[in-house]
C-alpha cells in the first residue's frame, strides 16, 4: 500500500472486492471556486491534487460532502463550490477503494459536460462548511 490519496491509504494493485458495487448516478466534488472557473470551458476538469493522486475524490450524497469538506478544507479560506457529477457521462474508471462506500474515486479527468450542477459552498465565520446553495449555471 502507498499513500497515493492524501486522505488515506489506497492499494491500487488490488481490485476492489467483487461484492463492492460500482458507483453510479450523481456524485459530489468540492473544489475551490476559482479552480472550476479556470476549467469550466475546457473539455475536462482536474482538481488541484489530481497530478499527485491520480483520481478525483467524490462523495455520494450532497450532505455527506460536508464531512470531508470540514475535515480537510475548513482552514482553506478560499470560496469553494460543490460540483454535481453525472457518472453516466464519465468515461473513465470509477470505483470505491475503501469502506464506507460513500467516497468513490474517478480515475481520470472529469468531462466538463458531466458536471450537471454547481453549488456555492456555504460557510460559518470560523470557516466551517455548513451547507450548499441552490444550483447555479454550470458554465
Amino acid at each position: 500500500m502507498r499513500p497515493l490519496c492524501s486522505h488515506g491509504w489506497v492499494n491500487l494493485g488490488d481490485a476492489p472486492p467483487a461484492s463492492w458495487s460500482t458507483p453510479s448516478g450523481r456524485v459530489y466534488h468540492l473544489c475551490p471556486a476559482q479552480r472550476w472557473v479556470e476549467q469550466r470551458h475546457g473539455a475536462d476538469y482536474e482538481p488541484e491534487g489530481f497530478g499527485a493522486e491520480g483520481f478525483v475524490h467524490t462523495t455520494i450524497g450532497l450532505d455527506a460532502t460536508l464531512v470531508p469538506a470540514n475535515r480537510y478544507y475548513a482552514d482553506d479560506a478560499r470560496p469553494h463550490v460543490c460540483l454535481t457529477i453525472d457518472l453516466d457521462l464519465v468515461n473513465v474508471d470509477v470505483r470505491f477503494d475503501a469502506e464506507p462506500h460513500l467516497y468513490p474515486h474517478i480515475y481520470g479527468p472529469v468531462p466538463t459536460g458531466a458536471v450537471i450542477e454547481v453549488r456555492d459552498a456555504l460557510r460559518a465565520p470560523d470557516g466551517a462548511f455548513t451547507g450548499f446553495g441552490p444550483p447555479v449555471d454550470t458554465h
